[in-house]
C-alpha cells in the first residue's frame, strides 16, 4: 500500500491557505499603510523640529559674531528649508515661521499630505 495524500487532501489543503491569504492580506495592507502614515508625520515632526532649531542657532550665531547669517530673520520660505534640514521623501508645500517658531507647515511624504497648525498634525491622502 502506497503513503501519501489524495488529491482532495491537497485541494482543502490549498483552500485553507487561501482562505488565510485572503483574510491576512487586507490586514497587512493596513499595517503598511499606517506605517507609511506614521512616517509622513514624523518627518513633518523633525521638519518643524529642524527649522526651529536651525532659526535658534542661526539667530544666536548672529548675534555672537555681529554677522548677517540669520536667514530666519524674516520668516523661512519653502526654498529654505532644504537648507536647514534633510528632507528626506518630503516636499515642502508651504510653511509659516512667526515669532520665531514653526506656526505652519504643509508637506507632501509618500503618498500623504501632512498639514501641521501649530499644534497638531493631521493627515490626507
Amino acid at each position: 500500500m502506497k503513503k501519501g495524500f489524495t488529491l482532495i487532501e491537497l485541494l482543502a489543503v490549498i483552500i485553507i491557505l487561501a482562505i488565510i491569504a485572503l483574510i491576512a492580506t487586507p490586514i497587512i495592507l493596513n499595517v503598511v499603510d499606517d506605517a507609511r502614515r506614521s512616517a509622513a508625520v514624523s518627518e513633518a515632526s523633525m521638519i518643524v523640529s529642524g527649522v526651529n532649531n536651525y532659526c535658534a542657532t542661526s539667530a544666536m550665531k548672529n548675534q555672537m559674531d555681529s554677522s548677517n547669517a540669520d536667514i530666519c530673520a524674516d520668516g523661512v520660505d519653502k526654498t529654505e528649508v532644504p537648507t536647514m534640514v534633510n528632507l528626506g521623501n518630503a516636499t515642502v508645500n508651504s510653511i509659516t515661521y512667526t515669532n520665531g517658531t514653526v506656526t505652519a507647515l504643509n508637506i507632501k511624504s509618500n503618498t500623504y499630505t501632512v498639514t501641521y497648525n501649530g499644534t497638531t498634525f493631521t493627515t490626507s491622502k
